[in-house]
């Protein structure tokens, strides 16, 4: 897993390359940082806020990363950042619109957010229905489309500059657990499901993102 987000963050630091140079980042619910680290190596200084202090002490003393232990609410810098990452974040946001306010204050003029986000309205989802893995709250309480998101975005003084579907890969026990979740309790499913875990669950295989994207608004 921790060599997969790593991939995950020099995948995106290409992505961000092509619209702006290495500059200051700022990543929001940054976990144990190892997304953070993939940037870092791209030549990013990096800066995050975890509000999980065990995992946001993990990436200071592991990884020598400067994260704060806290909520973007009470994140203080007097620094102006180039890019903000918003990685599978928007979703568990308590108060969306205090917190695009915050992002858009800590931002450089022309600054960048890169959001990664699950998408509601996508065939999945809505084949899924009730059992798409992303209903699940309270760590997700808010879900998007294409729409409401850029919406949200231009309300708070974004505009929609790229998107596209992450190239990605995922240990295939997290993907079956995902399977497990999305679909009703069907016959021997479980004995299936467990069987394919013995027998290929280490592996990792690439998520097809048909609910998935990515997003980059620049700031007005």
């Amino acid at each position: 897993e921790k060599d997969l987000l790593l991939k995950s963050g020099l995948n995106y630091a290409k992505i961000i390359s092509k619209y702006t140079k290495p500059g200051k980042l700022l990543d929001v619910g940054c976990a144990a940082g190892f997304i953070m680290k993939g940037f870092e190596q791209s030549g990013w200084d990096c800066y995050g806020v975890e509000p999980n202090n065990t995992m946001a002490e993990y990436g200071r003393k592991e990884l020598n990363l400067k994260i704060q232990t806290g909520s973007l609410e009470d994140y203080t810098t007097d620094i102006k950042f180039d890019l903000v990452n918003l990685i599978q974040v928007v979703g568990s946001l308590y108060n969306p619109d205090k917190s695009l306010s915050i992002i858009n204050s800590l931002l450089n003029k022309d600054g960048l957010v890169l959001v990664e986000s699950w998408n509601m309205k996508s065939i999945a989802a809505r084949i899924a229905g009730k059992y798409w893995h992303e209903y699940c709250p309270p760590s997700v309480i808010t879900w998007f489309s294409d729409k409401t998101l850029s919406q949200m975005f231009e309300y708070y003084g974004f505009q929609l500059h790229a998107k596209g579907r992450p190239v990605k890969k995922i240990n295939i026990n997290h993907g079956l657990s995902l399977f497990d979740e999305s679909t009703p309790n069907l016959p021997l499913k479980k004995s299936v499901l467990k069987l394919l875990s013995k027998a290929i669950g280490k592996y990792n295989m690439r998520y097809p993102a048909v609910d998935l994207k990515w997003y980059l608004f620049k700031k007005n």
